[in-house]
């Protein structure tokens, strides 16, 4: 038989997909990090003007990682991306910028408590009803 104790540490690794004012405040989060990091790549993509191809690669994987925070697919992975690349663009530049700060601060933040109620994650990964049929014999 197992103990509470075990039940606690098993649930705290799944996301339950909280819904209503603490499911908005995830989109609200999401949005957030999602509309930063559009700007990031848009930008991006616009001072790379006709260089290389690969800076056009990484210019839309960074606005397809946005588009996927703001429908909230795949969350928790496409935030632990964004807190790395945050981290690296910190570590890269000469002084701190305060919207990279942001971004990785919301990164951290939606990677630990997931996409919420209001996602594309909670309608393809949420939790589902399970209806067991009543034994014909036992009638």
């Amino acid at each position: 038989m197992s103990s509470g104790k075990e039940r606690v540490k098993t649930q705290r690794l799944f996301s339950t997909f909280p819904g209503g004012s603490p499911g908005f405040g995830l989109l609200i989060l999401r949005v957030g990090l999602g509309l930063t990091i559009l700007y990031g790549g848009v930008n991006y993509l616009s001072e790379s003007g006709d260089s290389a191809f690969l800076s056009w690669i990484l210019g839309f994987l960074i606005i397809a990682a946005a588009v996927f925070l703001l429908i909230g697919f795949l969350t928790p992975l496409i935030a632990l991306i964004a807190l790395a690349g945050g981290i690296l663009s910190l570590a890269d530049e000469r002084q701190l910028v305060v919207v990279e700060i942001y971004a990785v601060i919301l990164a951290a933040a939606i990677a630990l408590l997931g996409p919420g109620a209001f996602s594309l994650d909670a309608r393809l990964f949420g939790r589902r009803e399970i209806v067991i049929p009543k034994d014909k014999k036992q009638g």
